[in-house]
């Protein structure tokens, strides 16, 4: 398969006016003299950028100042319908990646980003929120096709998380709403959502509220409240205009919410009785109070896994994802087979068996095993979940976390109820043995200091 064909496109700023032009030198432009160069992006092209940017000169917010085309008039709307048409043709590959190799603390990071006041991964810092993630386009596709084009004829779209003309997700259905058959999509706007172009992460201060919905019907776009108009609500998803249309007006939820507020997120939606598809940190999978969600058949993971996420910075990170969803899914793993043909095995020091990539289908004991399995569907292949979260220790190291799953059947081919309610403790070292030794070291030093004063007395 051939390679895509890459070409860069710069944006450059000054005075109130921004230049967009082919970066034929990619990456090594440094920028026009007097001039902020705010991204430069690797996009996929047929022949060359050039191709693109007489689209985008051609958009009616494109106001021409100068003598060329190439520099027009700075405004939010342009920034957005400019985004709307690179977004979906960025290179993953190709972009930048943020550094987050540094000696740095968190903390320090943290000061060096405020002193600077917007968000900042340069070469001495690292991204500092996790949570400004944006999907990429592609990856939108992955998961919109993965449910099938009839699931979202006539359907209301929500996206309680994401930016009309900026998120991925929002562009998607935009371009594709009449492939989809789409009834219509909406999208909230968050005061504190930071790809806004302003490039700053501390510069709302929340006074004033300025959310807002936007929502688009195949033929027009409606904007609440309209601009000029003063908003009454943040546009945070659990605000309560954001949850009425959850509750009264979708027909499926479907966004990128801040990992960190996983487990808020999915509570509040579950309470909307509507479809839900949202992307959550690998590790949520893990979650305690997930439990009873999986064993009720009231949450699922689709089989993708997305590593990589846009930064406000306009560069990769890699935050390691899973798609979780309450609508049914049926997909096995096929990464079964008897333990002794299993290479990657061993038992921790409270003689819990650990597996990695397949399972054991001739074990009827608890095992636990990564994440990984969890997502190709091992819950839906004759196995259940006994236990979110679990330490293996092995001579006392701890290895990373594990769930605890068993098989449905045991050996008689009889229900495998013997384990449900185990509680599964971990070979934690005791931290009494460790303060005891404390304690006599402590004694044997408080002696001799006390020996000590007396002879000097």
């Amino acid at each position: 398969m051939e390679k895509d064909k890459i070409d860069y496109v710069i944006l450059e700023s000054s005075e109130g006016q921004i230049e967009l032009h082919r970066g034929r030198g990619g990456y090594k432009w440094k920028g026009q003299k007097g001039k902020k160069v705010e991204w430069i992006l690797p996009i996929k092209v047929e022949d060359n950028a050039d191709e693109i940017l007489k689209i985008i000169y051609g958009l009616p917010e494109w106001n021409s100042v100068g003598k060329g085309r190439e520099c027009s008039l700075d405004s939010k709307d342009l920034r957005a319908a400019i985004w709307q048409k690179i977004f979906p043709l960025i290179s993953l590959f190709a972009l930048l990646q943020v550094n987050e190799k540094s000696s740095l603390t968190g903390q320090v990071r943290m000061n060096k980003t405020q002193s600077k006041g917007r968000y900042n991964d340069d070469e001495d810092m690292v991204s500092i929120e996790s949570d400004e993630c944006y999907t990429f386009y592609d990856d939108v596709d992955t998961i919109v096709n993965h449910f099938g084009a009839d699931y979202w004829k006539n359907k209301v779209v929500y996206m309680n998380c994401d930016d009309a003309g900026q998120s991925g997700f929002w562009i998607y259905f935009y371009n594709n709403f009449e492939k989809l058959q789409l009834k219509q999509i909406i999208s909230t706007h968050f005061d504190g959502s930071k790809l806004d172009f302003s490039g700053s992460l501390f510069s709302n201060q929340y006074n004033d509220y300025d959310g807002f919905i936007v929502k688009y019907d195949g033929k027009k776009i409606i904007r609440i409240p309209p601009i000029g108009e003063k908003s009454k609500f943040h546009g945070s998803y659990n605000d309560n205009e954001c949850m009425r249309i959850a509750k009264n007006e979708a027909d499926v939820i479907i966004t990128n919410p801040p990992f960190s507020k996983f487990e808020h997120f999915w509570k509040c939606m579950q309470s909307t009785g509507k479809d839900v598809i949202c992307l959550g940190n690998k590790t949520a999978a893990q979650y305690t109070w997930t439990k009873d969600l999986w064993n009720n058949n009231k949450i699922f993971v689709l089989p993708h896994r997305f590593d990589w996420f846009l930064t406000p910075t306009y560069k990769k990170k890699n935050a390691i994802a899973l798609v979780y969803t309450n609508i049914l899914q049926t997909h096995k793993t096929e990464k079964i087979k008897p333990l002794s043909k299993i290479s990657k095995q061993y038992y921790d020091d409270k003689g819990m068996l650990v597996v990695d990539n397949f399972v054991p289908d001739d074990y009827y004991k608890p095992f636990a095993i990564s994440v990984s399995p969890i997502q190709r569907g091992v819950l839906n292949s004759g196995y259940k979940l006994l236990q979110c979260m679990y330490n293996p220790y092995v001579n006392g190291k701890r290895k990373f976390t594990r769930t605890i799953i068993v098989k449905e059947l045991n050996e008689k081919g009889e229900p495998n109820i013997e384990f449900d309610n185990m509680k599964f403790e971990e070979a934690k070292i005791k931290k009494e043995k460790k303060d005891n030794l404390f304690d006599e070291k402590d004694k044997k030093t408080t002696t001799t200091l006390s020996v000590s004063k007396k002879q000097k007395e």
